[in-house]
């Protein structure tokens, strides 16, 4: 009956820790220049080249073991900067907000993959 009990509890205990990410979204884009909210939108005001960051936000459980991936055409991005996301009232962290540089940016979808999962595709930069 004990290993039964411990068996079961293991269990419980990896599912409750496992990566439960509810969405992943680009939040916003910018370069030297400017700075664009594309929260809602399916295409970006300006055009960008060269280097430019994304910010993505990911809600859920994140930890440093998710491999998060963005793409835009031939461009992968560098995480370079994580912050966390919280509720003011309650103090809970609900998500984070993930940095990503890409270098030699041209026109495509930016695309947000997590442990190889599309989350995110519906942004076209100009």
């Amino acid at each position: 009956m004990k290993k039964l009990l411990f068996i079961f509890f293991s269990f419980s205990f990896i599912f409750l820790n496992a990566n439960d990410i509810q969405k992943a979204f680009l939040v916003a884009v910018y370069d030297e220049n400017r700075v664009e909210n594309v929260q809602h939108k399916i295409k970006t005001d300006f055009q960008y080249r060269g280097e430019v960051f994304f910010k993505v936000a990911v809600i859920g459980n994140y930890n440093k073991n998710v491999n998060v991936i963005t793409k835009i055409n031939n461009s992968n991005g560098k995480l370079i900067n994580t912050q966390e996301l919280y509720n003011n009232l309650t103090k809970k962290i609900y998500g984070y907000e993930l940095t990503f540089r890409h270098l030699d940016v041209e026109k495509g979808y930016f695309e947000v993959f997590i442990d190889g999962k599309l989350y995110d595709t519906k942004v076209f930069v100009k």
